[in-house]
């Protein structure tokens, strides 16, 4: 159960959001309550979804809501959250709840476009602004020392109060972890705040234009084991926008297929590598709300028609479903 996937109440935004550290507190409360409802019944437990999504994404981006698009209120929400993620953790050892609990960062792959020292440094920064600005603080208890001084440079600073690091730093049993995409990096002086520039013309796209970079999940696994090592880890979403109408009751999807399969093929090498991988699931079950783009991006197994909500299984379900049932894929 996810106790946060970007769900907050409208009367916390107009004080503030996640800019807010009152909304620290309030998060603590509400995942209290819901502990008390729940506990026996739920066994595993995930504070927040996507951290980088809530916070760069929405507030340096301006993709999803609030829509801004300044990156010192990116990094103050990036920090808040972080810190409401291991104060929760607290009240659920302190309050003795059943079962685990660990969080969900989404993860990409970024690979210097050349051995070019400025394309590795700017491939550096891509990966740590992505991946560790939310794995370190966590499972270290310190944000990545490049990044930090990049951004400080730049004029922007993370406001640490006393002891925010012990209490984003409390231990999690398990990693849920969230893998779309990747790319090539190359050095590109003004193009963006880390002097990069994504070069992303050899990948073949999802129907969301996402670059499809199968190998990129191996290595961030194994890149996640190797720097914080042997932490538990779930797939916690891993899928594909293909968008495809029933004909005759069918619905082709062959290209999702192919997708799982190969990142269900780059799995197995991380956990052939000794990634402690325990779980993997696939996003969706079904087509659903896609925040921004409403029901126009399908990931689902399951075809939904949102007129008259019929449901059609894909040709991917049926292929997951043996996949999952026998447990081995045809490597």
């Amino acid at each position: 159960m996810t106790l946060y996937h970007w769900d907050l109440p409208q009367s916390l935004q107009d004080e503030g959001g996640w800019e807010n550290r009152s909304t620290i507190d309030a998060f603590v409360a509400y995942s209290e309550a819901v502990f008390h409802k729940f506990n026996g019944k739920v066994k595993k437990w995930i504070t927040l979804n996507e951290p980088w999504c809530i916070s760069i994404l929405s507030n340096y981006i301006g993709a999803h809501a609030p829509g801004k698009q300044d990156l010192q209120a990116a990094l103050d929400v990036a920090h808040h959250i972080l810190v409401a993620h291991g104060k929760t953790v607290q009240r659920f050892r302190d309050l003795g709840i059943e079962g685990e609990i660990g969080y969900a960062p989404n993860t990409e792959w970024r690979t210097p476009y050349s051995t070019s020292a400025v394309d590795i440094k700017a491939t550096e920064l891509r990966n740590g602004s992505f991946n560790e600005w939310f794995l370190s603080p966590v499972l270290k208890g310190e944000y990545p020392e490049l990044l930090t001084a990049w951004y400080e440079n730049k004029g922007y600073k993370v406001k640490v109060e006393p002891g925010d690091m012990a209490i984003i730093s409390q231990p999690i049993d398990f990693l849920g972890i969230n893998y779309y995409t990747g790319s090539l990096i190359r050095y590109a002086e003004g193009n963006d705040i880390y002097n990069s520039e994504e070069i992303s013309s050899s990948f073949a796209k999802t129907d969301f234009d996402w670059n499809i970079y199968a190998d990129g999940f191996y290595h961030v696994l194994a890149w996640i084991t190797e720097t914080y090592g042997r932490i538990p880890i779930y797939i916690t979403e891993n899928g594909a926008c293909y968008e495809a109408e029933p004909q005759d009751g069918k619905v082709n999807d062959d290209a999702r297929i192919q997708f799982l399969r190969d990142h269900i093929m780059a799995l197995h090498r991380a956990m052939e590598s000794g990634v402690p991988v325990k779980g993997y699931m696939v996003w969706s079950l079904m087509d659903n709300f896609e925040w921004a783009y409403g029901y126009t991006k399908p990931f689902g197994l399951v075809h939904v028609n949102f007129q008259t909500l019929e449901r059609t299984p894909k040709e991917s379900y049926y292929w997951y479903r043996k996949l999952a049932s026998g447990n081995q894929l045809d490597v």
